[in-house]
């Protein structure tokens, strides 16, 4: 009979903790998880806030950029890089674009105008490959200047460069009979060595 009476104790410990407000074991566990889970979400949930935040200023830079409003696509990427130091996934492109913006609307330089500027900005031209802008300000130049051996030279050396045998043979031509020391230097030109064995060249620099 004396062992019946234990669950009975047991009951009124139970009882006596509740009148005096003390959580249970298991109470206590249940709340202290619930309180880590709490704390566990708090930072994700501020993670996925500062990412839409930031998602939102790079679309906004993007917008702007795609209107050719560069300040206001600059300010809202430089916010981006500033604010949301974090977000290494968005970094690469919000800088790419800020170098777009920079230089869009940094100061514009002045186009060439002299013969010397446009003969120094097609050879810039052409160290980068770009034929065209050579071409361009080529043109110009011996629109002004169509008797200057230079420029003619310079024409025959781009379309050289573009295996245009052709065109360059016939500025060539013009570059030799203005000035014969043209001759010599083509033949020691590394820029006509694709045209080199051509028929236009050898004709144009076997000339006398």
């Amino acid at each position: 009979m004396a062992k019946q009476r234990r669950p009975a104790a047991r009951r009124a410990a139970s009882k006596s903790a509740a009148r005096t407000g003390r959580p249970t074991t298991k109470a206590t566990a249940a709340r202290k998880a619930s309180v880590s889970r709490k704390r566990i979400a708090a930072p994700i949930v501020k993670m996925r806030q500062a990412y839409a935040k930031a998602i939102k200023l790079y679309e906004k830079g993007l917008k702007a950029l795609q209107r050719r409003n560069f300040q206001t696509a600059k300010a809202a990427f430089q916010q981006l890089l500033d604010q949301y130091p974090e977000e290494k996934e968005l970094h690469d492109r919000a800088r790419l674009y800020l170098n777009v913006c920079e230089r869009e609307a940094g100061p514009k330089a002045k186009p060439p105008k002299t013969t010397d500027e446009r003969l120094l900005a097609a050879t810039l031209a052409l160290n980068r490959r770009d034929f065209d802008e050579a071409l361009s300000m080529l043109r110009k130049a011996a629109k002004t200047y169509p008797d200057d051996d230079h420029v003619h030279y310079m024409l025959a050396v781009t379309h050289a460069l573009r295996e245009d045998a052709e065109a360059a043979a016939t500025h060539l031509n013009k570059a030799i009979k203005l000035n014969p020391d043209n001759q010599l230097q083509a033949k020691q030109e590394p820029d006509f060595d694709g045209i080199r064995k051509s028929k236009p060249f050898l004709e144009a620099i076997a000339a006398s």
